[in-house]
């Protein structure tokens, strides 16, 4: 069967292909997959070109206490959500965080993927009605970057983001249940700047913007992190990210929002291949 309204852009690619209830799950997850290649095909193929000029890896798994602030709704449903460090971590059933990174004498490249599926009590918006909220994230950002001197760097690439929500909600009177799965593709744009700051200590901190309205109408993403070095191979990461989303699409029964703040220190360990 056809899908109706199908607009070929990013932000709405899960929904159209979703109107076909004959996809079998591996026809989807090839879906995904092919998303993701869009989102490194970004980055310029500079890994092989640069190898002979001194091409440097490395990698980052860390731990997230993030403060989550916001609204999240489906149709005419719309539940808020406002979780300190502990909650998020009583909520949060199963996660991944990690980054890679690569530069040359000149081009970077940076790969960044957070993962969280989170179960708690939510309430509407009205305070009338409360209740559940299952929230599954996955975000991936990957970004080129331009070395413009030893420690300032400009950023550009693009997120992919794929959420799945499902609300119950029970009142005095009625039973409210809905759920929906989105994902979409935000531009990026930004800067990363670094700095020694002492024996074996240095700074790293950037900024990005995006959404543009192209997927969300607005994305943020501001970090910055403390790193010492243990030796050549493996440093120790101190830092805080904040994360701001805006965004909506559809209308009636198929609105989808989330409008989420995002925020909180972060450890992790840094190694060096």
């Amino acid at each position: 069967m056809m899908c109706r309204n199908f607009k070929v852009h990013f932000a709405n690619l899960s929904r159209n292909i979703m109107c076909d209830n004959h996809l079998p799950s591996s026809q989807w997850l090839l879906v995904r997959l092919k998303i993701v290649l869009v989102l490194l095909a970004l980055t310029p193929s500079i890994t092989t070109a640069q190898t002979g000029s001194g091409w440097s890896n490395q990698g980052l798994l860390y731990l997230l206490g993030p403060t989550l602030d916001g609204a999240t709704g489906v149709g005419d449903l719309e539940t808020e959500v406002d979780l300190g460090m502990s909650d998020v971590f009583d909520a949060i059933d199963k996660g991944f965080l990690g980054m890679y990174r690569g530069e040359g004498e000149r081009w970077g490249m940076l790969v960044d993927v957070v993962y969280m599926d989170l179960k708690m009590d939510a309430e509407g918006s009205r305070g009338v009605l409360s209740g559940e909220l299952e929230l599954e994230q996955t975000l991936a950002i990957a970004s080129a970057t331009w070395r413009l001197n030893d420690s300032l760097r400009l950023m550009g690439g693009a997120m992919y983001a794929d959420l799945s929500t499902d609300i119950a909600l029970t009142g005095p009177q009625t039973t409210r249940m809905a759920s929906i799965g989105e994902d979409w593709v935000d531009p990026l744009v930004g800067v990363l700047f670094e700095t020694p700051v002492g024996a074996g200590w240095e700074f790293a901190g950037s900024a990005q913007i995006g959404g543009f309205g192209v997927g969300s109408d607005l994305v943020v993403i501001l970090s910055g992190a403390m790193f010492y070095r243990f030796n050549d191979w493996s440093s120790l990461s101190l830092g805080y990210r904040y994360l701001d989303f805006d965004y909506e699409d559809g209308d009636g029964a198929d609105r989808f929002t989330f409008d989420m703040k995002q925020h909180g220190p972060l450890i992790g360990f840094r190694f060096d291949f």
